[in-house]
C-alpha cells in the first residue's frame, strides 16, 4: 500500500485541509480532557525520525484518536463571527436588570416633566388673563371691599358676583346678583341669589331696585348697597360681562340642562324663544338666553335657571377631557371679567369649590313678594325672612 494513502490530509498551495479517515468513524470529544500524553512527533524526533511507523504512522494514529477539526486560523475567524455568549459574560445579567429599572423610572419621570410643562404654560396663560382682569377694577371699587383678615384657605371669604346687562350706550345694570361664601373650616360653599328687582335704599336715589345701584354708581356703589342690605361684608368682587358667556360655554362643547317644563318667552330683539321640557344640549347662545328670559314666569324662576346653567357648566368643565384645557378655558372666561382676586386666590377658591361638592353646597334664592309700586314691578323682602336667610347663608 502506498504510504501517501495513509496520510489524513492532502497538501494544497493555499494550505492544508484535514480530512477524516473513511475507514474510522468519528468519535465525540471526551467531556474532560485526558492527561496530556507524549507527542508522537516528539518521539519520532527523539529517535531521529526513525521511530516505528515514522511520522506518517504517528499522524495516522492521532487522527484516529481525535475527531476532525478546523485549524487555529479558522477557529479565530469563527470566534470573531459568532461573538461571545452574553450569558457567560460576568455582569451581563446585572446590566439587564439595571436597564429594566431605568425603564420603569423613565415613565413617571416623563409624566412628571409633561405635567410640569403643562402646569407652567397653563399658569402663565391664566395669570396673564387675571392681571388684565385686575386692571378693570378701579380704586373706588377696591376701597368698598372689606379685608377678610386672612387668606382664602384660612378664613371665610365672601365674593359678590355681578352679571352686567348693558343696553345700547346706557350704563350697565347688574342683571344677576350672587353672593358666594367659601368657608375653609366647615368645607362649605353657600350661594345666595338676590332678585334684581328687590326694593332697597340706594344712597342718593332713594327707594329703588337693587340693580339700579350698578347703573348709578358702578360696581363700587353696588358693593356698598348689597352689603348694607344683607349685612354681609363683601371681601371680593367679580364683574361678569354676559357677552363673553357664550364663548365660554362653546369652549367646553356646550352644556346639558334639564328643562323642568316647556318654556316660551319673549326675548330682547323682539324674538320669541321656546325650550322643550327635558334634558337639552345648549350651545353658548342658547344657554345665555335660557338663563335670562323671565317674561313667561318670574324673576325667581329666572334665577333658578341661572343656577342650573352655572351648575351644568361646572360639571362640564371638571370632566377629564376638559380638565387639561382648564387653564386656557379659564383665560378665555377671564377675558370678559373684572375682579380684584389674584391668580392664586382664584385657584384656592376653585379648590374649595371642588372640595365642597355635593351636600356641602347651599344654593338659595332670597324670597320676596312681587308688588307693583308707582307703576313699577318690585320684589319686597320681609326683614325677618331676610335675617333668617342670611343666617343660613353664613352657616350660623
Amino acid at each position: 500500500m502506498n504510504q501517501a494513502d495513509n496520510k489524513p490530509y492532502t497538501k494544497y498551495h493555499a494550505g492544508r485541509v484535514r480530512r477524516p479517515r473513511t475507514d474510522a468513524p468519528l468519535e465525540p470529544a471526551p467531556d474532560s480532557p485526558s492527561p496530556k500524553a507524549p507527542s508522537p512527533r516528539r518521539a519520532d524526533t527523539a529517535n531521529g525520525g526513525r521511530g516505528a511507523g515514522g511520522a506518517g504512522a504517528a499522524r495516522a494514529a492521532r487522527a484516529q484518536d481525535e475527531p476532525a477539526s478546523i485549524y487555529r486560523a479558522d477557529r479565530r475567524a469563527q470566534s470573531r463571527t459568532e461573538g461571545p455568549d452574553l450569558a457567560l459574560v460576568p455582569g451581563a445579567e446585572h446590566k439587564r436588570r439595571l436597564f429594566h429599572w431605568w425603564y420603569l423610572l423613565a415613565i413617571p419621570l416623563a409624566l412628571a416633566i409633561a405635567v410640569g410643562v403643562w402646569g407652567f404654560l397653563g399658569y402663565s396663560t391664566f395669570n396673564r388673563a387675571v392681571v388684565k382682569a385686575n386692571q378693570r377694577i378701579n380704586a373706588t371699587t377696591r376701597a368698598a371691599l372689606v379685608d377678610p383678615h386672612g387668606g382664602v384657605l384660612s378664613a371665610p371669604t365672601t365674593l359678590l358676583v355681578l352679571g352686567s346687562d348693558q343696553r345700547g350706550h346706557e350704563p350697565a345694570r347688574s342683571d344677576s346678583i350672587l353672593l358666594m361664601r367659601f368657608d375653609p373650616h366647615t368645607h362649605t360653599v353657600s350661594q345666595l341669589s338676590i332678585p334684581r328687582d328687590t326694593l332697597v335704599n340706594v344712597p342718593g336715589h332713594g327707594q329703588t331696585k337693587i340693580n339700579e345701584a350698578y347703573f348709578w354708581g358702578g360696581p363700587a356703589l353696588a358693593v356698598k348697597v348689597v352689603s348694607s342690605f344683607t349685612g354681609v361684608p363683601v371681601n371680593h368682587v367679580m364683574l361678569v360681562n354676559f357677552h363673553g358667556f357664550p364663548a365660554l360655554v362653546n369652549s367646553v362643547g356646550g352644556v346639558v340642562v334639564d328643562v323642568p317644563q316647556d318654556l316660551t318667552s319673549w326675548y330682547s330683539g323682539n324674538i320669541t324663544v321656546h325650550f322643550k321640557k327635558g334634558p337639552q344640549l345648549m350651545n353658548g347662545k342658547q344657554a345665555l338666553i335660557y338663563s335670562r328670559v323671565r317674561h313667561s314666569d318670574s324673576d325667581f324662576m329666572r334665577m333658578g335657571r341661572q343656577q342650573q346653567v352655572v351648575q351644568a357648566l361646572e360639571q362640564k368643565i371638571t370632566r377629564p377631557r376638559n380638565v387639561l384645557r382648564l387653564p386656557w378655558t379659564g383665560a378665555r372666561f377671564m377675558a370678559g371679567v373684572g375682579t380684584d382676586l389674584t391668580t392664586n386666590q382664584i385657584i384656592e377658591l376653585a379648590y374649595l369649590e371642588w372640595r365642597a361638592k355635593g351636600t356641602s353646597q347651599l344654593k338659595t334664592v332670597l324670597p320676596g313678594t312681587p308688588e307693583m309700586i308707582g307703576g313699577g314691578s318690585y320684589v319686597v323682602v320681609d326683614p325677618a325672612v331676610l335675617a333668617r336667610t342670611v343666617r343660613q347663608f353664613l352657616n350660623r
